[in-house]
C-alpha cells in the first residue's frame, strides 16, 4: 500500500514591471507595466528555486532581478538576498492570515554599480537602501572599481541550464477563481488565510550546534531470575549473609517471612501466611561463625496470588542489591528516588517511601562505587595514574587548612594539545558547572578542562581559570564566550586580562524578554545586529531598532558592542555568539554529576575517550581536503552565486557584482569586504565567484587550516 504525502503549499502574489521609489520619504513600489502573478510555494522552497521560478513565471532567464516582500502585518519590506532571508519569508508566510506579496525588480545589466567599500561616505538615513537601484550606491561608498577590460563578456546561462530552469521553476496549478494573471484588481488582504502557528520568541536565534551523543540511556528492565537457589546442607558464611540471602529470596518471589527463632546458634522462618508449610531452618557449625541449612521446604500452600504492597523484607539492602544487579558494575545510570519507586512497583508489586528508596539507591551506589569517603580516598591514585598513560596531563587537588578537598582541577594532554595546535581560539564557558570548552573544525564540542568543587563562585572559578592558563598559556587573539553568571567576569579579568570577553547572545535576548516583553520583530532585529559582519550593516539594524523599540536599544546601548556582536568584536569569534556548546556539556554531564568524584571524573575521561575515538576514525575515512561540516557551509557559500560578475583589479585584488553590496577580494591578504571570510575562516560566495572566474574549482584552500582534515 503506498500512502501519498500532501505538503501544505503557500499562496503569494507576485508584483512585477515597477521599482521602488521614495515618495513623500516613504519607498513605494511605482508600477509601470503592471503584472501580476499568482504563485503556489512549497513549505520548503529555498532562494535559489525561489529565483528560478519567479525568473520562469516572469519570463526574465537573462536578467539581473532583485526580489523583496513586505510583511503584511507589520509593514516593512525585506530583501530576499539569501537563504536567510528566505527563510523568514516561510515563517511569515506560515504565520500571517494576510496574503504576502513578492515584488520584483528588473535591473539592467549595464545599471548594475558595485561600491568601493574602503570609502565610507554619507548615505541617506531618510529611507531604506534598496538592493535593486543599481543607480544608487551601496554599502559604505560610493566609489567603484572600473575593469580594465571594458568588452568583458557578460555571464549568461546555457541552453540547459535555461531548461532546467524552467523545469525546476514549474509553478504547481492553482484555480483560476484564486488567481488571475492579467490584473490584481479584487484582492483582499483577507483572503485564503492559513492556520496560524503557535508564536516563537527565540525565531531567527542561531542553531544550537549538535549535542553530543547521549551516554546515559537507561538500561532496559528485566525480570530477575531465580538465582542463589537454597538447599540442605549449603553453608553460607555468617549468619547476617544467611538472613540476607532469604530476604532477597522472599522479595525476588513476592513472598512475606516471618523470623521464629533467632539465637547466635540457630536460625528458623516461616512463611507469614498461616497454614502454609514454606520453613527453613539453619545452625552453626560448631568452632566457627558459618551456618548451615539443615532443613529447607521450598514449596508455598498459600496463594501465589497474594500482593503485598508494604513488603517486610525490602529493606535498603534488599532493594539496594536488587538495583545494583539490574544496573550492573561501572553502569553510570543515576536512579532517582522515585524511579526506584517506580520499577520496584513495577517488578514486585511493592511500594516504598521516598526515604526507602533513597537509601536503596544510596546502598546500589555504595556497592558498585564504593562510598565517597572511599572516593576522594582514591582521588591521587586516580590523578596519577591518569598522567601517567595521558603524556601531557596537568591535574590539581586543593585542600583547605584542615586537609578536607575544597576543588580539583584536570585536563587531558590530547585536549590541551588540540587546542594549542589545531582549534580556533574561542573559548567558551558555562557558569552552571567548572569547564571549559573550544570548538574543533568539524564544528565540533572539544572539551579543554574540567572542575569540581562544592559551589562555583569567585574563587573557585579563578582557581580553575588559572589552571586552565597553566594549560594553555597566554593566547593570541583569544576571545572567552561567556553567559551572564557575574562569577566569571572577574575572574576572567584577573586570569585573562589580554583576551577579549563575549558575551552570550541566548542569554541577552532572554533578559530583554524578560523586562520588555517578547515581540517577534525585536527578536528577529537583535539576532540581525548579533550576527552583522559589517559596521554599516550593523548601523543600518541599529536604526531599525531604534525606531520601534527605544527602550531596548538604549539598554543593549549600556553593553559595549564589542561583548555582543561580530562587526564590532576586535578579534575573531567565529560566529559562536552563544555559550550553548558549553550548555550542552552541561545537559550531557546532567546525571553524572549526581554521582561520587571518582566515577564522575572517570564519566569525563571516558567520554573524551570515546569522541576522540570517532572522531580519529571519521577524519581517516573522509577524502576531502575540508572537514564534513566546513564542506557543507563552503556548499552552502556557493548557492545563488550563478550571475555574479567579477572584475579584475590587479593580479589580487577583485570586484564581485551581486547586485546588492558586492565585495572587494584581496586574495594575498585573504580579505573580503564582506568580512564574512575573516570572521569565520571559511571562504564566502565573492571568494568562490573569484576563484571560479580564475577557473580554480577548489576552494578548500582558502579556508583557515582549522577546518583541513589534515588538522583535524
Amino acid at each position: 500500500m503506498s500512502v501519498r504525502v500532501i505538503c501544505k503549499m503557500s499562496f503569494v502574489i507576485l508584483c512585477t514591471g515597477g521599482s521602488w521609489q521614495l515618495v513623500n520619504g516613504v519607498e513605494v513600489y511605482v508600477r509601470n507595466n503592471v503584472k501580476n502573478y499568482g504563485l503556489n510555494l512549497h513549505p520548503n522552497i529555498d532562494h535559489e528555486m525561489l529565483l528560478q521560478m519567479i525568473r520562469s513565471k516572469a519570463h526574465v532567464l537573462n536578467s539581473h532581478i532583485c526580489l523583496s516582500f513586505k510583511h503584511p502585518e507589520l509593514g516593512y519590506v525585506m530583501e530576499l538576498g539569501d537563504e536567510t532571508d528566505v527563510f523568514q519569508l516561510r515563517h511569515v508566510m506560515s504565520e500571517s492570515k494576510k496574503t504576502v506579496h513578492l515584488y520584483l525588480t528588473v535591473v539592467d545589466e549595464e545599471q548594475v554599480v558595485v561600491n568601493n567599500q574602503f570609502n565610507p561616505t554619507k548615505t541617506n538615513r531618510g529611507r531604506r537602501e534598496s538592493q535593486c537601484d543599481g543607480n544608487r550606491s551601496r554599502g559604505r561608498g560610493n566609489d567603484t572599481f572600473v575593469s580594465d577590460n571594458d568588452k568583458e563578456p557578460k555571464v549568461g546561462m546555457t541552453e540547459l541550464q535555461r531548461e532546467n530552469l524552467f523545469e525546476f521553476g514549474k509553478v504547481p496549478k492553482i484555480d483560476d477563481r484564486r488567481c488571475e494573471e492579467k490584473s490584481n484588481e479584487g484582492w483582499s488582504d483577507d483572503e485564503y488565510t492559513q492556520r496560524k502557528t503557535a508564536f516563537n520568541p527565540w525565531y531567527c536565534i542561531p542553531s544550537i550546534p549538535d549535542c553530543p551523543e547521549p551516554i546515559l540511556e537507561p538500561r532496559p528492565f528485566h525480570s530477575l531470575g531465580l538465582n542463589d537457589k537454597l538447599f540442605v546442607n549449603q553453608t553460607y558464611n555468617t549468619k547476617k549473609e544467611l538472613a540476607f540471602v532469604i530476604k532477597f529470596k522472599a522479595v525476588r518471589e513476592k513472598f512475606q517471612i516471618k523470623v521464629e527463632k533467632s539465637s547466635k546458634s540457630r536460625y528458623q522462618v516461616v512463611c507469614m501466611q498461616e497454614n502454609c508449610h514454606w520453613c527453613l531452618y539453619a545452625c552453626v557449625i560448631k568452632g566457627t561463625e558459618m551456618f548451615e541449612i539443615k532443613t529447607f521446604n521450598d514449596e508455598h500452600t498459600c496463594s501465589s496470588l497474594l500482593i503485598h504492597p508494604n513488603h517486610r523484607q525490602a529493606n535498603s539492602e534488599v532493594v539496594g542489591t536488587i538495583i545494583h544487579n539490574i544496573m550492573g558494575q561501572g553502569s553510570l545510570r543515576v536512579w532517582k528516588p522515585n524511579d526506584i519507586y517506580r520499577d520496584m512497583n513495577a517488578l514486585l508489586q511493592i511500594n516504598m517511601s521516598y526515604s526507602q528508596a533513597w537509601h536503596a539507591r544510596e546502598f546500589a551506589l555504595g556497592l558498585m562505587m564504593g562510598t565517597p569517603e572511599e572516593s576522594f580516598s582514591k582521588l591521587p591514585i586516580y590523578f596519577h595514574n591518569l598522567k601517567k598513560h595521558n603524556p601531557g596531563t596537568v591535574a590539581y587537588i586543593k585542600t583547605d587548612s584542615d586537609d578536607r578537598f575544597e576543588y580539583c582541577f584536570f585536563a587531558i594532554g590530547c585536549a590541551i594539545r588540540a587546542f594549542r595546535e589545531c582549534c580556533r581560539k574561542v573559548i567558551i564557558m558555562d557558569g552552571t558547572i567548572l569547564h571549559a570548552v573550544a570548538m574543533d573544525g568539524n564544528n565540533q564540542i572539544l572539551p579543554i578542562g574540567y572542575g569540581i568543587c562544592p559551589k562555583e563562585t569567585t574563587d573557585s572559578w579563578t582557581w580553575f581559570l588559572e589552571k586552565l592558563h597553566e594549560c594553555i598559556g597566554d593566547v593570541e587573539g583569544l576571545t572567552m564566550v561567556r553567559d551572564k553568571a557575574p562569577v566569571i567576569v572577574v575572574s576572567i579579568q584577573n586570569v585573562f586580562p589580554n583576551a577579549q570577553h563575549g558575551l552570550c547572545g541566548f542569554h541577552l535576548i532572554g533578559n530583554i524578554v524578560q523586562t520588555f516583553g517578547k515581540t517577534k520583530k525585536t527578536t528577529i532585529l537583535f539576532w540581525k545586529l548579533v550576527r552583522a559582519y559589517k559596521t554599516t550593516k550593523f548601523e543600518f539594524y541599529w536604526g531599525r531598532l531604534r525606531n520601534i523599540r527605544d527602550d531596548v536599544a538604549t539598554y543593549l546601548s549600556q553593553i559595549p558592542r564589542e561583548k555582543w556582536t561580530g562587526a564590532y568584536c576586535p578579534t575573531t569569534r567565529y560566529d559562536y555568539m552563544t555559550s550553548n556548546s558549553a550548555r550542552s556539556m552541561n545537559v550531557v554531564s546532567n546525571k553524572a554529576r549526581k554521582l561520587s568524584i571518582l566515577p564522575l571524573l572517570e564519566f569525563f575521561r571516558s567520554l573524551m575517550q570515546k569522541w576522540f575515538y570517532k572522531r580519529r576514525m571519521a577524519a581517516e575515512k573522509s577524502t576531502t581536503i575540508l572537514t564534513k561540516w566546513a564542506e557543507d557551509m563552503v556548499k552552502k557559500n556557493k548557492k545563488g552565486i550563478q550571475g555574479w560578475l567579477v572584475s579584475g583589479v590587479n593580479n589580487t585584488t577583485y570586484q564581485v557584482h551581486d547586485f546588492k553590496s558586492g565585495g572587494i577580494v584581496n586574495l594575498r591578504e585573504k580579505t573580503c569586504s564582506c568580512r564574512y571570510w575573516q570572521l569565520t575562516g571559511l571562504p564566502c560566495g565573492h571568494v568562490i565567484m573569484v576563484l571560479t572566474h580564475l577557473k580554480n574549482d577548489c576552494c578548500g584552500h582558502m579556508a583557515i587550516d582549522a577546518y583541513k582534515i589534515d588538522t583535524y
